[in-house]
């Protein structure tokens, strides 16, 4: 086999890092007009030099797509929670390398290719055909996404689809009120648990919510069948500590006798050597007792090896009782993120359920009159987007049909109502019974809407 010189080696390792840097390059610069949200996915490829054998190995275990959580973090194996939100991919990948460097204790850092997989969806609300969530492609504008929505909202002459939006948004506002209950009443058992106390309060939005106190119920059961568990596995961790530490004091009584026996027996040996030594003893007597003194030392050993072994078991013990007790404790705070995340997104659908209420009722409302109607169909749109800040907040856009939209975007489309002429009667909703829900989101909290704004139900 031909040897490879060192400077072959040099300019082929050279070759492979121009490769893999352009490689790199080209997948930021595509992607270096966005910074990254959550849902977003990327595709991640890591390679690292290794000096030893003159060569890149790939991190082949690493490579793959992975989606940004709602909390705006990346998890990547080793590396931990990356925060990604509101970084590029260039951005995100230097930070990916730091991380492994430091968590893998590399010498220098892995070289990262991280490209955008697939963009976080778009929100389509209001007057369009079909309100939803849709797919994000680069350069996409708000006429862009009213299209793929099916365009703008028109007449349909069988209103029983309406009513069919309506009880499918009712059964999806009450799916996602009852799971947000439970979710909420879950945290308190959670928190509850976790506080080390044994029972817990109804949240205060949920007092004199139907059922809540038999759902409070079965969260009590399930704390109390928790709490015996724990407690059986300490009481199993307290007996064998008793159980250790019983042979930790036998043991040690043992010793000490046993030194006595010892030092008996070391005082007969001295004896007979000072008899033998006059000839009054034989020297079998003589064996016969260093024997015995040896089997003593011997014994002694044992019983000293025994008891650093019981020792050692009584302390294995007792940190068992600590771990059990942090292993609860870990898994409950676990949980209870989750939980916490788990009601963030119960919030959302409700908003996305009430939304979707208010368009079933206003498109009844429209579907009854003449598209032939003067100035209906002369009516301008009004478009606003919703757009989510690095920090989570939410800031509301007054937008035009050419405005370029981000990922997880959610576009409302409204009716100018100052284009409408006097003859068309203005829309509106039946009265509505206040929902008992709480704010989701900051969105529509801190700005107004845009003059002339009507909202799905067809008042300002």
């Amino acid at each position: 086999m031909q040897r490879t010189s060192l400077s072959d080696r040099l300019i082929s390792a050279a070759l492979a890092l121009l490769a893999f840097s352009c490689m790199a390059g080209w997948s930021v610069a595509r992607a270096q007009t966005f910074s990254l949200v959550p849902e977003d996915k990327v595709r991640l490829r890591v390679v690292e030099w290794r000096s030893s054998d003159s060569r890149y190995a790939s991190w082949e275990a690493l490579d793959g797509v992975y989606t940004i959580d709602d909390a705006g973090n990346l998890s990547i194996p080793i590396a931990g929670h990356v925060q990604a939100n509101g970084k590029t991919t260039e951005e995100l990948a230097d930070a990916i390398a730091s991380e492994l460097a430091e968590k893998a204790q590399l010498p220098v850092k892995p070289y990262i290719a991280l490209e955008i997989a697939e963009h976080a969806p778009i929100f389509l609300t209001g007057t369009v055909q079909t309100p939803g969530r849709y797919p994000f492609e680069p350069g996409m504008t708000v006429m862009k996404a009213v299209s793929i929505a099916g365009g703008f909202l028109r007449e349909r002459e069988d209103n029983t689809y309406f009513e069919r939006d309506r009880i499918q948004a009712a059964g999806a506002y009450r799916t996602a009120v009852l799971n947000r209950r439970d979710l909420l009443m879950r945290q308190a058992r959670l928190r509850a648990e976790i506080a080390g106390e044994q029972s817990f309060e109804i949240p205060a939005e949920l007092v004199g919510t139907p059922d809540v106190d038999k759902l409070k119920a079965q969260e009590l059961n399930l704390m109390r069948l928790r709490r015996v568990d724990i407690d059986s596995q300490v009481e199993a961790a307290n007996d064998l500590t008793r159980l250790y530490g019983q042979q930790v004091e036998s043991l040690t009584a043992k010793i000490s006798s046993q030194k006595r026996q010892i030092d008996l027996a070391q005082k007969e040996l001295d004896n007979v050597n000072s008899l033998v030594s006059k000839g009054l003893v034989s020297n079998s007597r003589q064996v016969s007792v260093d024997r015995g003194v040896a089997d003593a030392q011997g014994t002694l050993i044992d019983l000293e090896v025994a008891l650093t072994t019981a020792r050692q078991g009584l302390s294995e013990a007792d940190r068992s009782k600590i771990n059990i007790v942090n292993r609860q404790n870990s898994e409950n705070q676990e949980l209870l993120n989750q939980v916490n995340l788990a009601i963030g997104r119960a919030a959302i659908d409700i908003q996305v359920a009430q939304l979707l209420g208010e368009q079933a009722g206003y498109d009844a409302q429209l579907a009854q009159i003449n598209t032939d109607a003067p100035g209906l169909g002369k009516a301008q749109k009004n478009y606003r987007i919703v757009r989510r800040n690095d920090d989570g907040t939410y800031r509301n856009i007054v937008a035009d049909e050419q405005t370029a939209l981000l990922p997880h975007d959610l576009v409302e489309v409204g009716l100018d109502s100052a284009l409408q002429t006097p003859s068309q009667p203005q829309l509106q909703s039946p009265p509505q019974k206040q929902s008992s829900a709480a704010p989701l989101s900051d969105v529509a909290r801190d700005n107004r809407p845009a003059p002339g704004w009507i909202s799905q139900t067809g008042s300002n």
